[in-house]
């Protein structure tokens, strides 16, 4: 079975989007098990400036890495309808051996050395999303990759 596992930094804040991310968790997990490394936000924050922050993000994600390829989601990444992000998801899981790690920054995104790090990276959108819709996001489009490769009629 594809392993997926999502690293991120914070906790979910509302709700609705951690019910919704509990519905595509559920639906996925017939093609794939997805696991999520929630890193706690970095304690006074406030007295950093946004560059300080990522930094020390980035160094906590490296620990959760552990040098293995990932996929950085960026709004200088790659952008792709949902046919094309199919296609490319599934020549990474055959090239990853079915395990793949998606990280997601805070919200100032992630450290420059990281992106740099980071064989993909993938743009959900030019718009502007919370770290935390992001999260439901990218579920949805992993379902929907999965339904598109496995020819179901979610995308139709």
């Amino acid at each position: 079975m594809i392993k997926i596992k999502i690293i991120t930094i914070g906790k979910n804040k509302d709700r609705w989007v951690t019910e919704a991310i509990n519905h595509y968790n559920k639906i996925i997990s017939k093609y794939a098990e997805i696991s999520w490394d929630i890193i706690p936000n970095i304690k006074n924050s406030s007295t950093l400036l946004p560059n300080e922050i990522k930094q020390k993000e980035a160094e906590l994600f490296n620990k959760k890495i552990d040098n293995d390829s990932f996929i950085a989601l960026t709004e200088r990444g790659v952008e792709s309808d949902s046919i094309n992000f199919s296609e490319k998801f599934n020549k990474m899981i055959t090239a990853h051996k079915s395990r793949l790690i998606f990280v997601i920054g805070g919200a100032y995104g992630l450290d420059t050395k990281l992106l740099n790090e980071a064989p993909y990276k993938i743009s959900l959108s030019k718009l502007t999303f919370s770290h935390q819709l992001v999260r439901l996001v990218l579920l949805e489009q992993l379902y929907r990759a999965f339904s598109i490769l496995n020819n179901t009629d979610y995308h139709k």
